[in-house]
C-alpha cells in the first residue's frame, strides 16, 4: 500500500509539473456537446433532418449546399458520429463546402472532423494529435488516442482533464474509449483514476462483463499481486471475440510461464490455438513473436516457422525484416540438424520438409540447411529419393539466382551434384549418374570428386569407349587403376595398355601383380613383346603364384622367341588367360589387403 500511495503522489506531482496549455477553443473550435445528440432516436430524428434537407437542395443539384443546407448536414454528421458510425458521419462532413460557410459553421465541422479524425485508426492518429493540441474539450478524445498509439506516459499526463471532459461525449463514444483510459489509468498506476473509470463500465451494456472490462480488471488484479483473481479475469475475458479477448489469452499465457504454472508446451499448444482467433492488428503480431520464441525454444519449428512468416508479411522495416529472415534461418538450420541426428523421426522429418520447402525454398541460406537430408536418405539407403532431394535443392539454388533472390553458391551447386550423381550410382542407375557428371566434368574440369565419380559411373555403365576417351587430369592411384581395369575388361586392349603403363610410371610402388598381370595380356594381345619382357623381369615372382604356369602359355610369342618366360610353360590355350588372370587377381589383392 505504501508504494500505491508514493506511486500515486509521484504521478499527481507530475501532472502539476506537466499540466497541458489550453486555450484554442474558442478560437478554432467550436463547444462540444455529444451527449444530447447520443440520447436522440436515430432512425427517427434522421428521417426528420433528411426531410427537412431535401426540401432545401432541389433534386439534381450539384452546387454545394447553402448555409442552412450545410447546417443540416452537420447536423445529421453530429447524430451519425454521437452513434459512432464514423463512415457515415465522415462522408456527410465531405459534401459541405468548408470555404462557403459562416465562421461559426466552419468552427463546428472543424470540431467534429478532429472528433471523428480521433477515433481514427491508429495509423492516422500522430497528425491529428500534432492539429489538436490545446483543444481542451477534447482530453478525453486526445487521452485514447494517445493510449491506442502506446504512449501511455502522455496519455497518463491529460488522464484527470480526459475524465473531465467525458460528459461531453455521447455515451457510445464514452463507451469506445473507456477501454483505452482505463488503461491508461492502469500502465500510470493512478488507482484513483482506475477506480472512478472502472466504475463507468456500468453504465454502458456493450461494456458490462465485456472482455475489454474483464481483461482490464484481471490486469489490475495481476498489477496488484492478486493472481488468482488474475488468472480468473483474463480465463473469462478469453472467451471473447474481439482483441481484448485475444490479449487476455497472450496474457494467461505470459503469466503462466513466468509463475512457471504453465509448461513451455502447454504455452505453445495455447499460442498454437491462439492464433487462429485474431489477426490483422498489434495484438496479432505479438502473439506470433511469442509463438516464435516458444515454438523454437520447445523445438516445434513447423510453429515458429509460421510464425516468422506472419511478422515478415507484416514486417514494413527492411532492418526488422532481415532480422526475421536471419530467426528463420536458425530455425531451418535447427530443424535440418535435429533430422539429421535422429531427434526427429523420419517420416515427420520428411513430411515437415515438404511443408517447410514450399514456403521457404527461396530464402537466401535455406538450400544450404536443407542439404543434409538428401544425404540422410542415402545413408539410409533410399537412393531414388536420395538422388531426387539433391537435384531438386539444385534446381532451387540455381533458381533463386534466375529470380534475383540470392547469388547462387557454385560450391554449394557442386556438391549437391555430387550428393545426385553419388545416389544414383548407390541405386545402380550409372547411366543417370553419367549424365549428371558430364556437364558437371564440362564446368569443374580437373576436380577429383569429379573425375573420379564420372570414371566410377562410366565404369558401371560399361561405357569403356567413353572411358577411353576421357582425358584423366591429375586422377590419384585408385581412380587411375579403376579406369585401367575397367578398359581392360571389356577388351579395350590399346587403351587399357596405355592406361596400365601410365599407372606404372606415375604409381611404381603401388603397381601391384593384378595390375602387371592385365599389362602382360593386354600387352601380349598388341604384340608389345617389349613391355611382356619388361612386366616378367620386373615382377619375377608372378611366375612362383599359382596358375602362372597356365597364364604364360596364353602369352607366347607370335612368331618370336620368348626370353624371360620358360617355353616349357606355353602348354596350355590362350582361351583360358582370363580365367587364370581372374584368379590370380584376387589372390594378389587379397595379399595387398592384408
Amino acid at each position: 500500500m505504501e508504494m500505491i500511495r508514493l506511486g500515486q503522489i509521484t504521478f499527481a506531482s507530475f501532472l502539476l509539473l506537466t499540466s497541458p496549455v489550453f486555450g484554442q477553443d474558442s478560437a478554432v473550435f467550436a463547444p462540444l456537446d455529444l451527449s444530447s445528440a447520443g440520447e436522440r432516436d436515430l432512425l427517427v430524428e434522421r428521417q426528420a433532418l433528411m426531410a427537412r434537407l431535401v426540401a432545401r437542395v432541389p433534386s439534381g443539384e450539384e452546387e454545394p449546399p447553402s448555409e442552412a443546407a450545410a447546417q443540416l448536414y452537420l447536423d445529421l454528421a453530429e447524430l451519425h458520429l454521437a452513434q459512432m458510425l464514423r463512415r457515415e458521419a465522415a462522408g456527410l462532413l465531405s459534401v459541405i463546402a468548408v470555404e462557403d460557410l459562416s465562421p461559426e459553421a466552419q468552427r463546428r465541422h472543424r470540431t467534429l472532423q478532429m472528433v471523428l479524425d480521433l477515433l481514427s485508426e491508429r495509423d492516422e492518429l500522430s497528425a491529428v494529435l500534432s492539429r489538436s493540441i490545446g483543444w481542451e474539450q477534447g482530453q478525453a478524445l486526445r487521452t485514447a488516442a494517445f493510449a491506442r498509439l502506446d504512449r501511455h506516459a502522455e496519455a497518463a499526463r491529460l488522464l484527470p482533464f480526459a475524465i473531465q471532459t467525458l460528459d461531453a461525449l455521447s455515451p457510445a463514444i464514452s463507451a469506445a474509449i473507456l477501454p483505452d483510459l482505463l488503461e491508461t489509468a492502469l500502465f500510470a498506476e493512478a488507482w484513483p483514476e482506475a477506480k472512478t473509470l472502472a466504475t463507468r463500465f456500468a453504465d454502458h451494456a456493450e461494456l458490462r462483463d465485456s472482455p475489454a472490462y474483464r481483461f482490464l480488471l484481471a490486469h489490475a488484479a495481476e498489477l496488484s499481486g492478486d493472481l488468482l483473481s488474475a488468472f480468473d479475469g483474463y480465463m473469462r475475458a478469453a472467451e471473447g471475440r474481439d482483441a481484448y479477448a485475444q490479449r487476455a489469452r497472450l496474457a494467461l499465457v505470459l503469466m503462466g510461464r513466468r509463475t512457471e504454472t504453465l509448461s513451455l508446451a502447454e504455452a505453445v499448444d495455447t499460442l498454437k490455438t491462439a492464433r487462429w482467433a485474431w489477426s490483422g492488428d498489434e495484438v496479432a503480431t505479438e502473439v506470433a513473436q511469442h509463438l516464435a520464441d516458444y515454438a523454437f525454444e520447445l523445438g516445434d519449428f513447423l510453429a515458429a516457422l509460421w510464425a516468422l512468416d506472419q511478422l515478415l508479411t507484416e514486417a514494413s522495416d527492411p532492418e526488422v525484416a532481415e532480422a526475421l529472415r536471419d530467426r528463420a534461418l536458425d530455425v531451418l538450420e535447427a530443424f535440418y540438424d535435429a533430422g539429421a541426428t535422429g531427434g526427429i523421426a523420419l517420416g515427420t522429418y520428411l513430411e515437415d520438409h515438404a511443408v517447410i520447402s514450399l514456403r521457404w525454398r527461396f530464402l537466401a541460406g535455406f538450400v544450404e540447411r536443407a542439404a543434409v537430408l538428401p544425404q540422410v536418405l542415402l545413408d539410409t539407403g533410399m537412393t531414388a529419393l536420395a538422388a531426387r532431394e539433391f537435384g531438386t535443392l539444385r534446381d532451387v539454388e540455381e533458381a533463386s539466382g534466375e529470380f534475383g533472390q540470392s547469388v547462387p553458391d557454385r560450391a554449394l551447386l557442386l556438391q549437391l551434384s555430387l550428393g545426385e550423381a553419388r545416389a544414383l550410382l548407390a541405386g545402380g542407375q550409372a547411366d543417370a549418374a553419367v549424365d549428371v557428371l558430364i556437364p558437371l566434368s564440362a564446368r569443374h574440369g580437373g576436380d577429383d570428386d569429379v573425375e573420379r565419380l564420372l570414371v566410377e559411373a562410366l565404369s558401371q555403365a560399361g561405357r569403356s569407349s567413353e572411358l577411353a576417351d576421357l582425358r584423366i587430369r591429375g586422377l590419384d592411384f585408385d581412380l587411375q587403376r579403376r579406369r585401367a581395369a575397367t578398359l581392360y575388361e571389356n577388351a579395350k586392349w590399346a587403351p587399357a595398355h596405355e592406361a596400365l603403363l601410365e599407372l606404372w610410371d606415375s604409381y611404381p610402388g603401388q603397381f601391384g601383380f593384378s595390375d602387371a598381370s592385365r599389362l602382360i595380356r593386354a600387352a601380349h594381345e598388341l604384340g608389345d613383346t617389349v613391355t611382356v619382357s619388361r612386366v616378367a623381369t620386373a615382377f619375377p615372382s608372378l611366375s612362383d603364384l599359382p596358375g602362372w604356369s597356365e597364364l604364360a602359355v596364353t602369352l607366347k610369342d607370335r612368331g618370336t622367341t620368348p626370353t624371360e618366360l620358360d617355353t616349357k610353360l606355353m602348354r596350355s590355350s590362350i582361351e583360358n588367360a582370363d580365367r587364370v588372370l581372374n584368379a590370380v587377381t584376387e589372390i594378389t589383392d587379397s595379399m595387398n589387403r592384408e
